[in-house]
């Protein structure tokens, strides 16, 4: 049940409840995931993060952001994204490799979107510095995660790097298995997150003064994310070529548009975000100063030099002094390659969580079988229950930045489904083409809307 403060602005938590959970929250380890403990702390993040977003679209005082100041709990944020890119990462392969039925893929969902919603949050709350030097040496393993998420987006892994927007798409005529389904919807979770770690990035670049210098090390040297960004300009993910010609598709961190020729030059908003770390990187006078060239990021950076055009200048004229730095750049010499370092602190919580699960891996895959794809109906009823409380889609509707889109063409949706009220589709055609992958979601949510109206 939403809230409504004296301004007039929407509250899905009271303060009081809100402090509970942030005080509340504790570290898990990986063999935790899924148990009940770890989805209760799962859903209060999630209702967390609901509230930080909605204060920061509503530009006021960000509660939320105080609350995980106050508690020191942003290290317990980034463990649960570390403890969760490691599950992802060695046991969700080995649990796709049984077989369970098809209800389960609604479980699976949950606990992979989770990632997704950590992610968010830390967008969130990293926008302010203070949030920074709070994270402490945690920021060692959200870098390394970024860095894993960013060279995975730029297609090192698995070649879909030219069709993130089909990815995106709930395509009707492909009737996935269930373990398929999984992994396409992981791979559009992923797809997400790597968007929102842009982000990430360049918010610990702008406050790299404020973290320790091991930290920035990382950042600009261990990681070279001047080069990573460089390359993603060079090679734009969120920017893919449509069927009809002359149009392209672009990613501008919810949603892909249409755009035509004549304005797909224009800079949207991941653009905007790799651009100005891009500037943080290579003219804050502090990188500047830490940041080791070689010829090899060299060469990756100037390739910049090609993708200035007198509109992107037009919309952030700051791009000019990039443009002449490029420009100087490219007549100096720098050293053939880097020096090595001699000391380099360790991402502690990706170590300790390996060093935990050694050798054990398919005995936690066999224990998260049972206990996540093979949830019992009476614990995925009660789950679908949470879900709805959490995302009700009456107070999610007013907390909407923008309007829905249809869960089968990604256009403006008007409609809902009324059995989930969960789904949003453009009209009945894309409903019933959609119908097929959305059934058995559809039946478990609808079975716990009715208990939750009947109670």
């Amino acid at each position: 049940m939403a809230t409504v403060s004296p301004d007039g602005i929407q509250s899905v938590l009271y303060h009081n409840e809100a402090e509970a959970y942030v005080e509340g929250l504790i570290p898990f380890q990986i063999r935790d995931i899924g148990t009940e403990k770890w989805e209760h702390q799962r859903e209060h993040v999630e209702k967390l993060n609901i509230q930080a977003v909605v204060d920061a679209t509503n530009n006021v005082e960000e509660s939320i952001k105080e609350l995980f100041l106050t508690h020191e709990k942003i290290p317990i944020l980034i463990n649960e994204l570390v403890a969760l890119d490691l599950w992802k990462r060695h046991v969700l392969p080995l649990v796709l490799k049984m077989e369970f039925s098809s209800q389960t893929s609604f479980p699976a969902y949950v606990t992979m979107f989770y990632e997704s919603i950590l992610v968010g949050l830390l967008e969130v709350l990293l926008f302010h510095g203070e949030c920074h030097e709070a994270a402490g040496d945690a920021l060692h393993d959200l870098l390394q995660y970024c860095q894993q998420k960013l060279i995975w987006l730029m297609g090192s892994g698995d070649g879909d790097q030219d069709n993130w927007y089909e990815i995106g798409r709930e395509n009707p005529e492909i009737n996935d298995s269930p373990a398929e389904e999984i992994i396409r919807r992981h791979k559009k979770i992923s797809f997400d997150v790597a968007m929102k770690c842009i982000a990430i990035v360049r918010y610990i670049g702008e406050y790299s003064k404020d973290v320790s210098l091991g930290v920035t090390t990382r950042l600009l040297n261990t990681h070279d994310f001047p080069a990573i960004f460089a390359t993603l300009m060079d090679n734009p993910p969120w920017r893919v070529p449509a069927k009809d010609p002359g149009m392209w598709y672009k990613y501008d961190g919810k949603s892909w548009a249409q755009v035509s020729n004549a304005s797909v030059t224009e800079m949207n908003k991941m653009e905007g975000q790799v651009w100005l770390g891009l500037l943080t990187f290579l003219m804050s006078e502090h990188c500047q100063t830490s940041y080791q060239l070689n010829s090899s990021n060299q060469a990756a950076i100037l390739k910049l030099r090609s993708h200035f055009n007198p509109t992107i200048i037009n919309q952030l004229p700051v791009l000019v002094d990039l443009q002449r730095y490029l420009e100087e750049l490219s007549i100096m010499s720098v050293p053939a390659s880097r020096p090595p370092l001699i000391l380099e602190q360790l991402p502690e919580l990706y170590t300790c969580h390996e060093a935990t699960c050694s050798g054990k891996w398919a005995a936690i895959a066999e224990a998260h079988f049972r206990s996540i794809f093979c949830m019992s109906s009476d614990r995925l009823r009660k789950q679908a229950e949470k879900f709805i409380a959490t995302y009700d889609m009456d107070v999610m509707a007013d907390l909407m930045a923008e309007p829905p889109r249809c869960e089968n063409c990604g256009e403006l949706a008007a409609k809902r489904c009324s059995s989930c009220a969960t789904s949003w589709y453009c009209g009945r055609e894309c409903q019933v083409k959609h119908w097929s992958k959305h059934k058995s979601a559809c039946k478990t949510l609808s079975e716990a809307l009715k208990q939750k109206s009947s109670s």
